[in-house]
């Protein structure tokens, strides 16, 4: 009975894996259009951008009676030019496939007395390359001065292998390996 009940535990926990998926990106966003500010300038480079995904199949008879691939968790991380992964915070996630096309929606926002703040992340994969795309939007009470920046910002992305997301590289030797 013991035998058993390990076979069974151990094909539980192979099945269950046999569905787990991670996916590991690192995007190198460039500054597209400013439209206000002096916090970026169109054509700099920012902080890359690290995205750690696990996907879970699961059923949703709503939408079809195939299992569907969704977000079990998920991180974001911006890394300083010394290759310093630093977590970000996006509050809301939203992930869509359809045939080969891959989407992740970000966003994240803060209001405060003193402080106001907006940002975007979508990243997509189209059956060929990830690319990403954002929008940086703050107000800040400075004396009696308002300073507003709002810029967007675009990118293509890589997938990184584990080992690569546990020990990055500092941005300019990444974008060396890459170019």
């Amino acid at each position: 009975m013991k035998k058993l009940l390990g076979i069974l535990v151990l094909g539980l926990l192979f099945s269950g894996s046999a569905y787990a998926e991670e996916l590991y990106l690192r995007c190198i966003p460039k500054v597209q259009d400013v439209r206000e500010g002096y916090m970026a300038r169109k054509g700099a480079t920012l902080f890359h951008r690290v995205l750690f995904v696990e996907f879970a199949s699961e059923f949703d008879l709503t939408k079809s009676e195939e299992p569907i691939k969704s977000i079990k968790r998920f991180k974001t991380y911006l890394i300083n030019e010394k290759g310093k992964k630093d977590k970000t915070n996006f509050g809301n996630v939203t992930y869509t496939e359809k045939q080969k096309i891959q989407n992740f929606e970000f966003e994240d926002f803060f209001e405060g007395k003193k402080f106001k703040f907006y940002s975007t992340m979508n990243i997509n994969f189209d059956g060929g390359s990830w690319v990403s795309s954002g929008i940086y939007n703050s107000t800040t009470v400075e004396g009696n001065n308002l300073v507003k920046n709002n810029f967007t910002w675009f990118g293509k992305c890589f997938e990184l292998t584990k080992k690569q997301f546990k020990k990055p590289l500092n941005n300019g030797m990444f974008e060396l390996e890459k170019s």
